[in-house]
């Protein structure tokens, strides 16, 4: 072998062994089950679903997005869509969003969750069931930025109640929270809510891009024809912030009701938020609102409002 050529070959040897080295230590290159790292706390699954069902109503959980409603149905057929995130949501003064699904800002990390089927405590070992009962409780404490939550959503016969408790772990300051979001369908045409004051408005739902009813509420429900639905919204406490308010989202992919707690404002640690929202889903609804009206009195009977 000439000078040349084994100096070649001790050049190639190097580079060689090099690029196999520089290769096994590329992050891209490993296998991802062995680098991932957990967000939830361990024993609660991080991805898939787990069904919650009762005799009229269906509602899917996302594990992925912080263990909130994926979608609901009632008597089989959808009426809340899965086109966008549930439960409580955050923006810090200046930052991005947190909570459920949402990444810009930070994840929701859940630490704990909960199950009480007709009273009886369920283990959750992993998703992709669907457990059934007369009184379905779901339980979940997580923490959404500088938060501590302890949110739970109930299924009965008869409607879905939403729970969230927060508390502030550190002094903080918000830009924006919504406190709860349902994604209900852009087939719903028209709107009604009940003022604290008792006072009654009604409005259209066109899909004009915009924000209808804005003020704070007692309850607020949309008309679905197509379905013959009154979607009801009661909160037995007004949920009231700075600059709170109910709100429909107007689009033509969903007409998403938020209730907005703020729209900027400072808590102190230890401070508390304690809110509630039930969802009916009024059968024999035709336009003219005596079922949903007569519904909505009799969940403010069952559940009083709260001063």
């Amino acid at each position: 072998m000439t000078m040349f050529k084994l100096i070649l070959s001790c050049w190639i040897a190097v580079v060689f062994v090099s690029a196999n080295e520089v290769l096994a230590a590329d992050p891209a290159k490993t296998d991802k089950k062995e680098t991932s790292q957990r967000l939830y706390d361990a024993g609660v699954p991080e991805t898939g679903f787990l069904t919650l069902k009762t005799e009229d109503y269906t509602v899917p959980l996302d594990a992925a997005s912080g263990w909130t409603i994926e979608k609901m149905f009632y008597r089989g057929d959808v009426f809340s869509l899965n086109n966008g995130h549930y439960g409580t949501v955050l923006q810090p003064k200046g930052g991005q969003w947190w909570g459920t699904g949402h990444k810009e800002g930070g994840r929701e990390v859940v630490h704990r969750i909960k199950l009480l089927v007709d009273g009886r405590d369920v283990p959750i070992t992993k998703t992709g069931e669907t457990v059934t009962g007369k009184r379905i409780e779901f339980i979940k404490e997580s923490t959404i930025w500088k938060f501590k939550v302890r949110a739970r959503v109930i299924l009965t016969n008869d409607y879905v109640e939403e729970q969230t408790a927060m508390e502030a772990l550190e002094d903080c300051e918000i830009g924006l929270m919504y406190y709860f979001m349902h994604c209900f369908p852009p087939t719903t045409t028209k709107w009604i809510a009940e003022l604290p004051d008792g006072k009654i408005e009604q409005g259209p739902l066109s899909h004009s891009q915009g924000m209808a009813v804005n003020k704070d509420t007692i309850w607020v429900a949309q008309f679905d024809a197509t379905q013959q639905l009154g979607l009801l919204c009661y909160t037995p406490k007004v949920i009231v912030g700075n600059q709170s308010a109910s709100h429909i989202w107007d689009l033509d992919r969903y007409h998403k009701y938020y209730l907005r707690h703020n729209r900027g404002q400072a808590f102190k640690k230890g401070e508390k938020l304690d809110f509630t929202v039930i969802v009916k889903a009024v059968p024999d609804e035709t336009g003219d609102w005596k079922a949903t009206k007569k519904a909505a009195s009799s969940l403010m009977k069952q559940f009083p409002v709260v001063k």
